[in-house]
Protein backbone atom coordinates (compact mmCIF):
# COMPACT_ATOMS: atom_id res chain seq x y z
CA UNK A 1 0.00 0.00 0.00
CA UNK A 2 0.98 3.65 -0.35
CA UNK A 3 0.67 6.67 1.91
CA UNK A 4 -2.23 7.75 -0.30
CA UNK A 5 -4.02 4.45 0.36
CA UNK A 6 -3.74 4.94 4.11
CA UNK A 7 -4.95 8.51 3.76
CA UNK A 8 -8.00 7.30 1.82
CA UNK A 9 -8.78 4.97 4.71
CA UNK A 10 -8.24 7.74 7.26
CA UNK A 11 -10.58 10.03 5.34
CA UNK A 12 -13.21 7.31 5.32
CA UNK A 13 -13.10 7.29 9.13
CA UNK A 14 -12.69 11.05 9.56
CA UNK A 15 -13.76 12.90 6.39
CA UNK A 16 -11.61 16.04 6.05
CA UNK A 17 -14.63 18.14 5.08
CA UNK A 18 -15.90 17.76 8.67
CA UNK A 19 -12.91 19.66 10.05
CA UNK A 20 -13.35 23.20 11.33
CA UNK A 21 -12.22 25.90 8.92
CA UNK A 22 -9.39 26.97 11.27
CA UNK A 23 -8.06 23.42 11.54
CA UNK A 24 -5.27 21.68 9.63
CA UNK A 25 -5.92 18.03 8.78
CA UNK A 26 -4.80 15.44 6.25
CA UNK A 27 -1.31 14.75 4.94
CA UNK A 28 1.14 17.51 5.93
CA UNK A 29 4.55 16.00 5.27
CA UNK A 30 5.50 13.26 2.84
CA UNK A 31 4.99 11.75 -0.61
CA UNK A 32 1.51 10.28 -1.16
CA UNK A 33 2.95 7.82 -3.68
CA UNK A 34 5.52 6.41 -1.24
CA UNK A 35 5.09 2.83 -0.05
CA UNK A 36 3.72 2.26 3.43
CA UNK A 37 3.79 -1.01 5.34
CA UNK A 38 4.07 0.38 8.89
CA UNK A 39 2.33 3.30 10.58
CA UNK A 40 2.08 4.72 14.10
CA UNK A 41 -1.05 6.38 15.50
CA UNK A 42 -0.54 8.93 18.28
CA UNK A 43 -2.40 11.60 20.18
CA UNK A 44 0.28 14.10 19.20
CA UNK A 45 3.71 14.14 17.62
CA UNK A 46 6.69 14.75 19.87
CA UNK A 47 10.32 13.69 19.70
CA UNK A 48 9.62 10.38 21.47
CA UNK A 49 6.90 9.48 18.96
CA UNK A 50 9.14 10.33 15.99
CA UNK A 51 11.97 8.22 17.38
CA UNK A 52 9.60 5.36 18.21
CA UNK A 53 8.19 5.39 14.67
CA UNK A 54 11.65 5.56 13.12
CA UNK A 55 12.92 2.67 15.25
CA UNK A 56 9.91 0.58 14.19
CA UNK A 57 10.65 1.21 10.52
CA UNK A 58 7.38 3.08 10.01
CA UNK A 59 6.78 5.37 7.07
CA UNK A 60 3.81 7.32 8.50
CA UNK A 61 2.64 8.90 11.75
CA UNK A 62 -1.06 9.67 12.06
CA UNK A 63 -1.75 11.98 14.98
CA UNK A 64 -4.86 13.57 16.43
CA UNK A 65 -3.26 16.95 17.16
CA UNK A 66 -1.83 18.42 13.95
CA UNK A 67 1.99 18.46 13.89
CA UNK A 68 1.74 21.60 11.75
CA UNK A 69 -0.97 23.93 12.99
CA UNK A 70 0.36 27.41 12.26
CA UNK A 71 2.33 28.29 9.11
CA UNK A 72 6.03 27.52 9.48
CA UNK A 73 8.26 30.46 8.50
CA UNK A 74 11.28 28.14 8.45
CA UNK A 75 12.17 24.47 8.88
CA UNK A 76 15.41 24.32 10.88
CA UNK A 77 16.83 22.16 13.64
CA UNK A 78 17.07 25.05 16.10
CA UNK A 79 13.49 26.25 15.62
CA UNK A 80 11.16 24.49 18.14
CA UNK A 81 8.15 24.88 15.86
CA UNK A 82 9.72 23.01 12.98
CA UNK A 83 12.44 20.80 14.47
CA UNK A 84 10.07 17.83 14.73
CA UNK A 85 9.07 18.21 11.11
CA UNK A 86 12.72 18.22 10.07
CA UNK A 87 13.43 15.16 12.21
CA UNK A 88 10.49 13.32 10.66
CA UNK A 89 11.71 14.16 7.15
CA UNK A 90 15.24 12.98 8.00
CA UNK A 91 13.77 9.64 9.12
CA UNK A 92 11.59 9.22 6.04
CA UNK A 93 8.38 9.70 8.03
CA UNK A 94 5.22 11.19 6.57
CA UNK A 95 3.01 13.15 8.96
CA UNK A 96 -0.78 13.31 8.87
CA UNK A 97 -3.55 14.35 11.25
CA UNK A 98 -7.23 13.77 11.89
CA UNK A 99 -8.26 16.44 14.38
CA UNK A 100 -11.65 18.14 14.57
CA UNK A 101 -12.89 15.87 11.78
CA UNK A 102 -12.17 12.86 14.02
CA UNK A 103 -13.77 14.66 16.97
CA UNK A 104 -17.15 15.08 15.29
CA UNK A 105 -17.28 12.01 13.00
CA UNK A 106 -19.40 8.99 13.91
CA UNK A 107 -17.22 6.59 15.89
CA UNK A 108 -14.72 9.35 16.61
CA UNK A 109 -13.38 10.94 19.78
CA UNK A 110 -16.73 11.85 21.27
CA UNK A 111 -18.45 8.56 20.49
CA UNK A 112 -15.52 6.71 22.07
CA UNK A 113 -15.80 8.87 25.19
CA UNK A 114 -19.57 8.34 25.36
CA UNK A 115 -19.15 4.58 24.91
CA UNK A 116 -16.54 4.53 27.66
CA UNK A 117 -19.14 5.94 30.06
CA UNK A 118 -21.72 3.51 28.65
CA UNK A 119 -24.12 6.28 27.67
CA UNK A 120 -27.32 5.18 25.97
CA UNK A 121 -29.28 6.76 23.10
CA UNK A 122 -26.48 9.22 22.37
CA UNK A 123 -26.79 12.20 20.04
CA UNK A 124 -24.56 15.16 19.18
CA UNK A 125 -24.33 17.80 21.88
CA UNK A 126 -24.09 20.65 19.36
CA UNK A 127 -24.17 20.99 15.60
CA UNK A 128 -21.02 21.55 13.58
CA UNK A 129 -20.26 24.83 11.90
CA UNK A 130 -19.37 24.96 8.24
CA UNK A 131 -18.50 21.64 6.69
CA UNK A 132 -15.51 22.93 4.74
CA UNK A 133 -17.35 21.73 1.64
CA UNK A 134 -19.05 23.62 -1.16
CA UNK A 135 -21.15 22.90 -4.22
CA UNK A 136 -20.19 24.30 -7.60
CA UNK A 137 -22.89 24.85 -10.21
CA UNK A 138 -22.01 25.62 -13.82
CA UNK A 139 -24.29 26.11 -16.83
CA UNK A 140 -22.88 24.75 -20.06
CA UNK A 141 -23.99 23.94 -23.62
CA UNK A 142 -24.00 20.18 -24.39
CA UNK A 143 -20.93 20.52 -26.63
CA UNK A 144 -18.84 21.70 -23.63
CA UNK A 145 -20.05 18.99 -21.24
CA UNK A 146 -17.15 16.53 -21.48
CA UNK A 147 -14.53 19.26 -21.18
CA UNK A 148 -16.28 20.72 -18.13
CA UNK A 149 -16.65 17.31 -16.46
CA UNK A 150 -12.96 16.60 -16.99
CA UNK A 151 -11.99 20.02 -15.60
CA UNK A 152 -14.10 19.46 -12.49
CA UNK A 153 -12.60 16.06 -11.74
CA UNK A 154 -9.01 17.00 -12.56
CA UNK A 155 -9.10 20.06 -10.28
CA UNK A 156 -10.50 18.24 -7.24
CA UNK A 157 -14.30 18.43 -7.48
CA UNK A 158 -16.73 15.51 -7.45
CA UNK A 159 -15.09 13.39 -4.71
CA UNK A 160 -17.53 11.81 -2.23
CA UNK A 161 -16.13 9.17 0.11
CA UNK A 162 -14.84 6.27 -1.97
CA UNK A 163 -16.31 7.66 -5.22
CA UNK A 164 -14.92 10.07 -7.80
CA UNK A 165 -16.33 11.93 -10.84
CA UNK A 166 -19.58 12.51 -8.91
CA UNK A 167 -21.77 15.08 -10.67
CA UNK A 168 -25.44 15.75 -11.38
CA UNK A 169 -26.92 17.53 -14.36
CA UNK A 170 -30.32 18.72 -15.49
CA UNK A 171 -31.35 20.24 -18.84
CA UNK A 172 -32.78 23.71 -19.20
CA UNK A 173 -32.84 26.84 -21.29
CA UNK A 174 -30.44 29.75 -20.90
CA UNK A 175 -31.15 33.24 -22.22
CA UNK A 176 -28.81 36.17 -22.92
CA UNK A 177 -28.38 39.25 -25.10
CA UNK A 178 -24.89 40.35 -26.01
CA UNK A 179 -24.06 44.07 -25.96
CA UNK A 180 -22.08 45.88 -28.61
CA UNK A 181 -18.62 44.80 -27.39
CA UNK A 182 -19.58 41.18 -26.68
CA UNK A 183 -18.18 38.23 -28.61
CA UNK A 184 -20.73 35.47 -28.00
CA UNK A 185 -19.87 31.85 -28.73
CA UNK A 186 -23.48 31.25 -29.75
CA UNK A 187 -25.90 33.73 -31.40
CA UNK A 188 -25.58 37.34 -32.47
CA UNK A 189 -24.84 40.61 -30.68
CA UNK A 190 -27.92 42.64 -29.86
CA UNK A 191 -30.36 39.74 -30.15
CA UNK A 192 -31.95 37.87 -27.25
CA UNK A 193 -30.88 34.24 -27.56
CA UNK A 194 -32.33 31.07 -26.09
CA UNK A 195 -29.89 28.17 -25.82
CA UNK A 196 -30.28 24.59 -24.61
CA UNK A 197 -27.94 24.26 -21.61
CA UNK A 198 -27.12 21.79 -18.85
CA UNK A 199 -26.89 22.66 -15.18
CA UNK A 200 -23.91 20.66 -13.83
CA UNK A 201 -23.36 20.31 -10.07
CA UNK A 202 -20.51 18.84 -8.03
CA UNK A 203 -19.21 19.05 -4.46
CA UNK A 204 -15.68 20.17 -3.66
CA UNK A 205 -13.55 21.24 -0.69
CA UNK A 206 -14.24 24.93 -0.14
CA UNK A 207 -10.48 25.56 -0.10
CA UNK A 208 -10.27 24.37 -3.73
CA UNK A 209 -13.06 26.63 -5.00
CA UNK A 210 -10.67 29.08 -6.68
CA UNK A 211 -8.70 26.34 -8.44
CA UNK A 212 -11.83 24.51 -9.61
CA UNK A 213 -13.60 27.59 -10.95
CA UNK A 214 -10.44 28.62 -12.82
CA UNK A 215 -10.19 25.16 -14.41
CA UNK A 216 -13.84 25.24 -15.45
CA UNK A 217 -13.49 28.71 -16.96
CA UNK A 218 -10.56 27.51 -19.04
CA UNK A 219 -12.49 24.47 -20.30
CA UNK A 220 -15.70 26.37 -21.06
CA UNK A 221 -16.31 28.04 -24.42
CA UNK A 222 -18.44 30.96 -23.20
CA UNK A 223 -17.02 34.45 -22.97
CA UNK A 224 -19.00 35.09 -19.76
CA UNK A 225 -19.59 31.95 -17.73
CA UNK A 226 -22.53 31.44 -15.36
CA UNK A 227 -20.92 29.70 -12.37
CA UNK A 228 -21.89 29.61 -8.67
CA UNK A 229 -20.20 28.27 -5.52
CA UNK A 230 -22.36 27.57 -2.45
CA UNK A 231 -20.79 26.81 0.97
CA UNK A 232 -22.39 23.74 2.56
CA UNK A 233 -23.29 22.98 6.15
CA UNK A 234 -22.29 19.68 7.80
CA UNK A 235 -25.46 17.57 7.74
CA UNK A 236 -24.11 14.03 7.89
CA UNK A 237 -26.13 11.83 10.26
CA UNK A 238 -24.36 11.23 13.56
CA UNK A 239 -21.87 14.06 13.16
CA UNK A 240 -21.62 16.91 15.63
CA UNK A 241 -19.70 18.39 18.53
CA UNK A 242 -19.70 16.31 21.71
CA UNK A 243 -22.31 13.71 22.64
CA UNK A 244 -25.08 13.47 25.21
CA UNK A 245 -26.97 10.43 26.44
CA UNK A 246 -28.41 8.68 29.48
CA UNK A 247 -26.80 6.43 32.06
CA UNK A 248 -28.05 2.86 32.36
CA UNK A 249 -28.71 3.56 36.05
CA UNK A 250 -28.90 7.04 37.62
CA UNK A 251 -26.30 7.76 40.30
CA UNK A 252 -24.98 10.56 42.47
CA UNK A 253 -22.57 12.94 40.78
CA UNK A 254 -19.69 12.20 43.14
CA UNK A 255 -19.90 8.49 42.34
CA UNK A 256 -19.88 9.18 38.61
CA UNK A 257 -16.88 11.49 39.00
CA UNK A 258 -14.97 8.62 40.62
CA UNK A 259 -15.93 6.38 37.73
CA UNK A 260 -14.73 8.97 35.22
CA UNK A 261 -11.34 9.13 36.93
CA UNK A 262 -10.99 5.36 36.87
CA UNK A 263 -12.03 5.01 33.23
CA UNK A 264 -9.74 7.79 32.01
CA UNK A 265 -6.82 6.76 34.19
CA UNK A 266 -6.41 10.11 35.93
CA UNK A 267 -5.88 10.75 39.63
CA UNK A 268 -7.26 14.29 39.69
CA UNK A 269 -10.06 16.16 37.95
CA UNK A 270 -11.43 19.67 38.40
CA UNK A 271 -15.11 19.81 39.36
CA UNK A 272 -17.75 22.54 39.64
CA UNK A 273 -21.31 22.11 40.84
CA UNK A 274 -23.25 20.08 43.42
CA UNK A 275 -21.71 16.62 43.68
CA UNK A 276 -24.68 15.36 45.72
CA UNK A 277 -27.16 15.74 42.90
CA UNK A 278 -28.70 12.82 41.06
CA UNK A 279 -27.34 12.31 37.55
CA UNK A 280 -29.19 10.58 34.76
CA UNK A 281 -28.33 12.49 31.61
CA UNK A 282 -24.67 13.14 30.78
CA UNK A 283 -22.82 15.15 28.13
CA UNK A 284 -19.23 14.63 26.97
CA UNK A 285 -16.86 16.53 24.71
CA UNK A 286 -13.27 15.38 24.27
CA UNK A 287 -10.51 17.96 24.28
CA UNK A 288 -11.41 21.61 24.83
CA UNK A 289 -15.18 21.75 25.40
CA UNK A 290 -15.79 24.38 28.08
CA UNK A 291 -17.67 26.53 25.60
CA UNK A 292 -20.38 23.89 25.17
CA UNK A 293 -21.48 23.71 28.81
CA UNK A 294 -24.50 25.80 27.92
CA UNK A 295 -25.48 23.23 25.29
CA UNK A 296 -25.30 20.52 27.98
CA UNK A 297 -27.72 22.55 30.12
CA UNK A 298 -30.09 23.07 27.19
CA UNK A 299 -29.99 19.33 26.47
CA UNK A 300 -31.20 18.59 29.98
CA UNK A 301 -27.92 17.11 31.22
CA UNK A 302 -26.97 17.08 34.89
CA UNK A 303 -23.24 16.37 34.38
CA UNK A 304 -20.73 17.29 31.69
CA UNK A 305 -17.31 15.69 31.13
CA UNK A 306 -14.77 17.62 29.05
CA UNK A 307 -11.44 19.47 29.29
CA UNK A 308 -10.03 23.01 29.34
CA UNK A 309 -12.92 24.59 31.25
CA UNK A 310 -12.31 28.24 32.14
CA UNK A 311 -13.12 29.90 35.47
CA UNK A 312 -16.16 31.76 34.15
CA UNK A 313 -17.44 28.79 32.17
CA UNK A 314 -17.38 26.73 35.37
CA UNK A 315 -19.17 29.47 37.33
CA UNK A 316 -21.93 29.82 34.75
CA UNK A 317 -22.41 26.05 34.45
CA UNK A 318 -22.64 25.53 38.21
CA UNK A 319 -25.11 28.41 38.52
CA UNK A 320 -27.27 26.65 35.94
CA UNK A 321 -27.25 23.45 38.00
CA UNK A 322 -24.76 21.55 35.84
CA UNK A 323 -21.92 19.52 37.37
CA UNK A 324 -18.83 20.08 35.23
CA UNK A 325 -15.97 17.59 35.30
CA UNK A 326 -12.77 18.92 33.73
CA UNK A 327 -10.77 15.73 33.27
CA UNK A 328 -8.17 17.35 31.03
CA UNK A 329 -7.71 17.88 27.32
CA UNK A 330 -5.50 14.86 26.67
CA UNK A 331 -7.29 12.44 29.00
CA UNK A 332 -10.63 12.92 27.28
CA UNK A 333 -9.11 12.30 23.84
CA UNK A 334 -6.58 9.54 24.55
CA UNK A 335 -9.10 6.62 24.56
CA UNK A 336 -9.93 7.34 20.91
CA UNK A 337 -6.34 6.76 19.70
CA UNK A 338 -6.24 2.93 19.92
CA UNK A 339 -9.74 2.86 18.42
CA UNK A 340 -8.49 4.85 15.43
CA UNK A 341 -5.53 2.47 15.05
CA UNK A 342 -7.83 -0.57 15.05
CA UNK A 343 -10.18 0.96 12.50
CA UNK A 344 -7.29 1.92 10.22
CA UNK A 345 -5.88 -1.58 10.57
CA UNK A 346 -9.13 -3.14 9.35
CA UNK A 347 -9.11 -0.91 6.28
CA UNK A 348 -5.38 -1.32 5.60
CA UNK A 349 -4.71 -5.03 6.04
CA UNK A 350 -1.24 -4.80 4.51
CA UNK A 351 -0.06 -2.08 6.88
CA UNK A 352 1.11 -2.88 10.39
CA UNK A 353 -0.41 -0.16 12.57
CA UNK A 354 0.62 0.42 16.18
CA UNK A 355 -0.12 3.12 18.74
CA UNK A 356 2.24 5.38 20.63
CA UNK A 357 1.57 5.66 24.38
CA UNK A 358 -0.48 8.73 25.33
CA UNK A 359 -0.02 10.61 28.58
CA UNK A 360 -3.50 11.15 29.96
CA UNK A 361 -2.34 14.19 31.92
CA UNK A 362 -0.99 15.92 28.83
CA UNK A 363 2.06 18.20 29.05
CA UNK A 364 1.06 19.67 32.43
CA UNK A 365 1.75 17.93 35.75
CA UNK A 366 0.11 18.28 39.15
CA UNK A 367 2.69 18.95 41.89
Amino acid sequence: MTIADVMEALHTIAPPELAEEWDNVGLMVGDPAAACDRAVVALEVDRAVVRRAAAAGAQLIVSHHPPIFHPLPRVTANDPGSALVLEAIRNGLALAAAHTNYDVAPGGVNDVLADLLDLQATEPLATCGGSGQAKIVVFTPPDDLEAVLHALAASGAGAIGQYRDCTFRTPGTGTFRGLADANPTIGQVGRREEVAELRVEAVLPLALAGRVTAAVRTAHSYEELAIDVYPLQAVRPGTGIGRCGTLRSPMRADRLVGRVKDLLGVTHVRVAGDLRRRVERVAVCGGSGGGYAGDAVRRGCQLYVTGDVSHHQALDAAAAGLVVVDAGHAATEAPAIPVLARRLGKLCRDVRITTAPSQARGPLRTL
